[in-house]
Parts: C-alpha cells; sequence; structure tokens
C-alpha cells in the first residue's frame, strides 16, 4: 500500500490552515508509524505546517494525528481524502478522548498508543475490512525495540545549529504521568503508571538517528531517580547534547540535575505554573513548592543548564496583579528561557468537566485551544482584560533590551559562548517576533507565510 502520514497544523482566525516557512520538530509519532510499518508498504510523512499536501496522490490510507488544536485542520484533510475515495485513520490525544466525534471524519479511530494496533489495522485495510475503532488492552510491550523512521520524512523543513547535519531530534525514553495535574490531559492519554524504555534501546534510537541535538519529549524526565541515573550516565557516553522537560520534584533527588548536565542537558523546561500557592493547590498540583523555586533554578545554572521557566494564568484566583508578581519573580531569578501558556480546559481533562458544569465555556472551535487564546470565562477578569495583560506581560519579557542582556547572560553561563551567543539571540529574536504577532513562541513554526 502507498502509506500517507499527516502532522496538520491548525487552522487560523479565517479558518485556513495556519502555515509556516519552517516547523520546529519533527513528528515523533508519525515516526514511530514508519518504523512499525512492514517494509512491502511504501510511507509518506508531511507537515502540514510547513509543506503542502498533494490530494491527489496515490494513497491508499492516510493516517492522521491530532491534538486538540489541531483537530479542525485534521477533520478538514480527513474529509477532502474522503471525499476522493482515500481511506483515513486518525488518531492522537484529541480522537482519543472524543472517538465518537473523530470517527464522523474518518473510516477508523485508533485510541490510545498504536504500538500493538499498526500492523493489524494495516493488514484489515489490505483486506478492505477496516474496523471502526482500535484500541489496545494493554500498554506497548517495552522490550521490543522500535527504531522511529526519518528517511521517509523532509528533515530539510527543520532549524539546524551550526554545524550540525541534522536538525534537533526528538525521542522518547518513558511515557506515563503519576501525577494528574487537572489540567494535563497526558495522564489521560498515557496513563498513570510511569514507564520506562530499556536505556540500551535508547541507545540504539540515537545511533540510528546520528543526531547531535535531542528534545527528550518526556513530560517528565526525571521521575524515576535510578533510571535517569542510569540514562544519563549512558547519554554522556554518546556525547551528544539534548533538552526536555523536568517537574520541580527533582529536588528529591538534586544529584540528578548535576548528572544530567553530566549526560548532556543544555536546557530543562520546568513547569512551575504559578507562584500561588492557592492556584498550585486548586488544580492538584501541590508538589511544586515555591518556596524551592529558586533554589531549582540556582542548582541549574551552576552546573550549566538553562532553565526554561513556564507558567499559566487564568487560574481562579488569578489578577492583574499575579502577572507583575510572576514578571518580578522572574527578573529577580534571571530567568531569561520563559513562556505563558493560558489556561485550556483540554477534553478529557478535569478542567473541562468542571468548566463545563459550571456553564464557563464559551463557543469556541477546536483550533482556538492553542493554550494562548482564552476559551473560558475567568473568575476575577473579564475575557478581554485577561487576554490583554497575558500579552503584554508577554511583550514585557522580550523587548529588544531584554533579549540582548538575555543573550549575553546565557553567554556568560555557556561553556561554549560563541555558539551560545547566535543560538540564543535567534532564539529570543523569534519569540519576540512570535509574540508581537500574538503567536505563541512555542506552536506552529517559524516565520509565518504570508
Amino acid at each position: 500500500m502507498h502509506i500517507l502520514l499527516v502532522y496538520p497544523t491548525t487552522l487560523n482566525a479565517h479558518n485556513e490552515p495556519q502555515k509556516y516557512r519552517q516547523g520546529f520538530l519533527p513528528p515523533l509519532s508519525l515516526a514511530i508509524l514508519d518504523g512499525l510499518t512492514p517494509r512491502n508498504h511504501e510511507v509518506l510523512i508531511v507537515n502540514d505546517i510547513v509543506e503542502d499536501i498533494d490530494f491527489s496522490g496515490p494513497y491508499d490510507l492516510i493516517g492522521i494525528t491530532a491534538m486538540t488544536s489541531q483537530a479542525q485542520r485534521a477533520y478538514q484533510i480527513a474529509d477532502e481524502f474522503r471525499r476522493r475515495g482515500k481511506k483515513v485513520v486518525l488518531g492522537g490525544i484529541h480522537p482519543t478522548v472524543l472517538p465518537a466525534e473523530a470517527k464522523t471524519h474518518a473510516d477508523a479511530v485508533v485510541i490510545g498508543e498504536a504500538e500493538e494496533i499498526w500492523e493489524r489495522l494495516l493488514d484489515d485495510c489490505q483486506k478492505g475490512s477496516l474496523e471502526e475503532f482500535y484500541k489496545s488492552g494493554r500498554y506497548p510491550d517495552r522490550t521490543k525495540l522500535v527504531v522511529p523512521r526519518w528517511e521517509n520524512a523532509n528533515l530539510k523543513i527543520y532549524p539546524r545549529s551550526i554545524g550540525a547535519r541534522l536538525p534537533m531530534m526528538p525521542i522518547f525514553t518513558t511515557r506515563g504521568c503519576p501525577m494528574g495535574c487537572s489540567f494535563c490531559s497526558v495522564t489521560k492519554y498515557f496513563g498513570k503508571e510511569f514507564r520506562m524504555k530499556p536505556v540500551e534501546h535508547v541507545m540504539k534510537e540515537i545511533d540510528a538517528v546520528g543526531a547531535r541535538y535531542y528534545f527528550l519529549v518526556d513530560d517528565n524526565i526525571a521521575c524515576n531517580a535510578d533510571y535517569c541515573r542510569e540514562l544519563f550516565a549512558a547519554l554522556r557516553t554518546k556525547r551528544v547534547k539534548w533538552f526536555s522537560q523536568i517537574s520541580t520534584t527533582v529536588l528529591k533527588t538534586p544529584d540528578l540535575i548535576e548528572k544530567a548536565a553530566e549526560g548532556g542537558c543544555v536546557g530543562l523546561l520546568v513547569g512551575f505554573e504559578s507562584i500561588s500557592t492557592v492556584n498550585l493547590e486548586a488544580v492538584g498540583k501541590r508538589f511544586n513548592k515555591v518556596e524551592q523555586y529558586e533554589e531549582l533554578i540556582s542548582r541549574m545554572r551552576k552546573v550549566g543548564i538553562s532553565p526554561f521557566a513556564s507558567f499559566i494564568f487564568g487560574f481562579d484566583e488569578d489578577t492583574v496583579e499575579s502577572f507583575r508578581l510572576t514578571i518580578d519573580f522572574i527578573r529577580r531569578n534571571r530567568i531569561c528561557y520563559v513562556t505563558f501558556f493560558l489556561l485550556t480546559p483540554l477534553p478529557g481533562t478535569e478542567v473541562h468537566d468542571r468548566m463545563k458544569a459550571e456553564n464557563r465555556l464559551l463557543d469556541h472551535p477546536w483550533s482556538r485551544y492553542n493554550l494562548c487564546s482564552l476559551v473560558f470565562r475567568p473568575r476575577l477578569l473579564s475575557v478581554s482584560e485577561l487576554e490583554t495583560v497575558y500579552w503584554n506581560s508577554f511583550k514585557k519579557l522580550y523587548t529588544l533590551k531584554r533579549v540582548l542582556t538575555n543573550t549575553l547572560r546565557e553567554v556568560a553561563y555557556s561553556k561554549t559562548p560563541v555558539f551560545e551567543f547566535f543560538e540564543s539571540l535567534f532564539t529570543f529574536m523569534h519569540f519576540r517576533e512570535k509574540i508581537r504577532n500574538h503567536d505563541h513562541p512555542l506552536a506552529g513554526g517559524i516565520g509565518i507565510r504570508r
């Protein structure tokens, strides 16, 4: 069969696909599906954020993955292919949470992780007997090595660091999260059980890819201390650089911060979320200790890891003052990389269920569930007040003066100052441009195509 795997973009205010000149990160989930596909099939991976889709191509099956903000565009693509008589399967977080909705746009829907399902689905498609829904009764077998295939994806559409042959490449080492924060959909999709990929498999994937820089897409890279010590030691032997995400709970085993740095870690996104204990308790994130934030930032800095601080606004106790206090905290701690999100009641989360019960959800399409658009009525601020102060606060952190100041700060902390200067300057200027366009710096891609 000829199989097309699509990573959809989002829709803009005119209900048109939002296109960019470059993407951020190659879609790992589709490369994993390609790795699971028997070699008698031909596969093409298209990133709709940058690339155009050939709807007249000779495809026998189209697979589309979608988060909630991508769902509308995914449905557009699916509907067009089905209109042309093609078979379409939808998967990803959004179809998993709302499979009945997704099924109205597809011949089949994959619920949850696809590793145990994909080959059977392909066989059924060849036989002309696709089932409506596919769901595995178990988690994927961790002892089975699945190496993502990248040769059928266009890796030239992603930025590369100076001298690098490949862009930053994604890889996962763990899945699942036992924390269960009320605003997060990770647990709904990957479950509460923390599952670890054998370290030897991670090393084989790195050898197969051959990149210098990686994004470990784990939601919390330091959830299991013993596993991390083994992983970081192995990464050290590969002499690669990597970025990932971490929880403040790493302070229970602070040696992991130093070992991560020794293993090549150059940056970690930390979900601080709020500097209000009341807000943190309300969303089930009591394990975040505000009084420990500064210690975590300091420890990361000392070993050469750049802290990437992430905050959420729109909690029930948030006011305009919440933004001011957060910006004061950021400046006081000299945090250079910062991102703000608006609380988003994603379907399948406790926050969504509560907002719906309280009749606070606004009538917005899924494309607005992009983590930087307000889709519910706040408790203490109006919609316009919250959105205005949100973007204005973002802009304060990425003025030209702060871009230069933060670039020099990152250079001062770096072991490779010349390289860091150009990398940081590019990143900060990119963030600044996206924020000026009310486009979240971590969403979509680089350089909007007009």
